[in-house]
């Protein structure tokens, strides 16, 4: 059952990459400063980031002892996550656009990927509801086929974050000068 602990080291990546995004974008001349933007973005990243982690740590699988308590963990785990990410979603929101070229598409993506991982993590809590727990094998196998379609969905908005349109010097200037920024992915 390492679903968990893989959850975080792939939320970490895909934040690390949401950064890295938000730090090289573009858009027009309308918008916030890149240096705002940035700072908006990583304090609505960084506690997502630091909670997933958090909560991945404290997710003691050595404890459980059969499939009922495992589900229950699992979907403790997983609904505090889609709360994480729909908050984190909402900031995002709020960030809106940097004053940077390409900054439209750069905000689209950060909201896109966010939104997409919303999306997965509340059919990962309506799925873990349906594992079942009559026999341990069958928990395994429905728990690792949800950590396979969860861990799908977060490499996919990975992948979709690193575009070549997504880069910006004025974002990563300030992202390199923003505290908020400088804890993420580690």
């Amino acid at each position: 059952m390492p679903l968990p602990k893989r959850i975080s080291l792939f939320a970490a990546l895909v934040l690390t990459t949401v950064v890295v995004a938000a730090c090289g974008g573009s858009s027009g001349p309308s918008g916030v400063s890149p240096s705002a933007y940035v700072k908006s973005v990583c304090t609505a990243v960084g506690p997502f980031e630091k909670d997933v982690v958090s909560r991945s740590s404290a997710l003691n699988l050595t404890t459980i002892k059969n499939a009922a308590q495992g589900k229950t963990a699992l979907q403790g785990f997983l609904s505090a996550v889609a709360a994480d990410t729909t908050s984190a979603l909402a900031k995002l929101k709020a960030a809106g656009v940097p004053s940077v070229k390409n900054g439209k598409s750069i905000a689209n993506a950060i909201v896109g990927a966010f939104g997409q991982l919303d999306g997965t993590m509340s059919v990962a809590v309506k799925q873990a509801g349906s594992i079942p727990t009559n026999s341990p094998s069958a928990f395994k196998n429905a728990a690792q086929s949800l950590g396979a379609t969860v861990r799908t969905s977060m490499a996919k908005i990975g992948t979709n974050l690193q575009s070549s349109t997504l880069k910006s010097p004025a974002l990563e200037q300030a992202a390199a000068k923003e505290s908020a920024c400088k804890t993420l992915g580690g």
